[in-house]
């Protein structure tokens, strides 16, 4: 009996520590879910600050421009775009801490010089978003005059930018839409530099809207071979006879018409998309290439431009190896011809690349040479095989100061061994000066237009036949 007590005690004490752990345990368990609620209140409170320069974040910039917005104490407010030109370039030259030095600089002057007037953030490195007051002919005096007060400054120097306004009329528009049309204004005067600010309007708002078009349209396009290659034929300045050939695409539209490069090449690079076709050209090169061989067409190097997107695949060149040789091709019957500007952005990268080109095998071109910045700079890695002349000397104003200096670049360039190629050649009186500079081939409409892959196969069979 007495063994029975004591069993029914214990059990009670048992039964009542048991008890009090449970009670202790979800006491701490709701501690702990205050606490984190307390975080999370916390975490929406505080704003999310961009690290490097103190401004908003974008999503940050997104919530307070919408609470201004809630407010409606303000009139004419708009979204304003700076973006920063060839920053990228500017970080390999200057190195990273000064171009981090710039990029707070550059937030420091937006803060001082519109404060108290506006809302503001980075995002995308160089890119920032103001939301301010002001008229459209108000908002481009006030730029102007910001921007005229950062070019005096020394601490950014050989900074240029261009900048990109959207004027808010309809406050149920996304924020985030509302910056995405800033940025297409700034990309509408981007390259000139006659014009540095850019403003959203219907007419962008159209030639947005046929881009989108083209871009949604590309996936199917390129899978039912509406992207059609063609052939400009490049000519020995001498013989006259054909030396090579440069690809070239056009977009074949559901009603036959062929629409130029010019109108979806900037699209298909803005939305990433460009690489795809550069190598479905590529490819569609080597098909045509392997076909001439098979009937025993001499065959003359063809070349194909790239994006300078591609460039910095790290799989580029390892992909143009594994097509040449799936069909066969010679690699120094291919040329990769890569733009002068798109050394601009990062030199020693894509000099790089043309060296592994070249080890390869590969033909390597420079197009547009002239026209950019570092045309002496880049013959001087000995990089390249090809220099193809860019068209302008042959189409300026200034005739005899071209022609001066277009001599002096073929002279250079026989000097060095590198072949040269003349392009927009339209006369005899242009093919005979350049047979005198010594320049190699002639490429233009003066001998022939870009022409399909089947009148390019009889052209090459007539010239083997004479």
């Amino acid at each position: 009996m007495t063994v029975c007590y004591i069993l029914l005690i214990v059990l009670g004490i048992f039964s009542l520590c048991v008890s009090a752990i449970c009670i202790f345990v979800g006491f701490r368990l709701r501690k702990k879910e205050k606490k984190n609620e307390r975080i999370k209140k916390t975490e929406k409170t505080v704003p999310s600050l961009d690290e490097l320069t103190g401004l908003y974040s974008e999503q940050e910039f997104d919530e307070a421009v919408r609470g201004v917005f809630a407010t409606r104490e303000y009139k004419n407010l708009y979204i304003l775009h700076i973006d920063i030109d060839n920053f990228s370039f500017y970080r390999s030259v200057h190195g990273k801490e000064a171009s981090e030095t710039a990029l707070k600089y550059v937030a420091f002057c937006i803060q001082d010089f519109f404060d108290g007037k506006l809302i503001a953030c980075r995002n995308a490195s160089d890119h920032f978003y103001v939301l301010s007051e002001g008229t459209i002919d108000k908002a481009c005096e006030t730029i102007l005059q910001w921007y005229d007060v950062l070019m005096r400054s020394i601490a950014v120097h050989a900074i240029t930018m261009h900048f990109g306004i959207y004027a808010v009329n309809d406050l149920s528009v996304p924020v985030s839409e509302m910056r995405s049309y800033a940025k297409v204004a700034t990309r509408s005067v981007k390259e000139n530099y006659g014009n540095l600010i850019g403003i959203y309007n219907e007419e962008l708002f159209l030639q947005q809207q046929t881009r989108m078009e083209l871009a949604s349209s590309f996936e199917t396009s390129l899978k039912h071979d509406k992207f059609v290659v063609m052939f400009q034929p490049k000519y020995d300045a001498c013989s006259e006879k054909i030396a090579g050939a440069e690809a070239l695409v056009r977009w074949m539209q559901d009603d036959g018409s062929l629409t130029s490069p010019s109108e979806f090449i900037p699209v298909l690079e803005h939305t990433g998309l460009i690489p795809k076709l550069d190598f479905y050209v590529f490819e569609e090169v080597c098909k045509t290439m392997a076909a001439f061989f098979e009937k025993n067409i001499n065959m003359v190097p063809i070349s194909v431009n790239f994006s300078r997107i591609n460039l910095y695949n790290p799989g580029f060149c390892s992909k143009l190896l594994y097509i040449a040789e799936r069909y066969g091709i010679p690699h120094k019957s291919l040329e990769i011809e890569l733009t002068e500007s798109a050394f601009f952005e990062n030199e020693k990268i894509l000099t790089d690349i043309a060296k592994r080109l070249r080890q390869d095998d590969f033909r390597v071109s420079i197009d547009d040479f002239g026209r950019g910045y570092s045309s002496l700079n880049l013959i001087k890695e000995e990089s390249f095989d090809v220099i193809k002349i860019d068209q302008s000397f042959l189409q300026g104003e200034n005739e005899d100061t071209s022609r001066i200096i277009l001599k002096t670049i073929l002279s250079l360039t026989r000097e060095l061994r590198l072949e040269t190629v003349a392009e927009g050649v339209e006369n005899r009186t242009q093919l005979e000066f350049l047979k005198n500079s010594g320049c190699d081939l002639i490429q233009g409409f003066f001998f022939s237009k870009p022409v399909s892959k089947q009148e390019f196969e009889s052209m090459l069979e007539l010239q083997m036949a004479s």
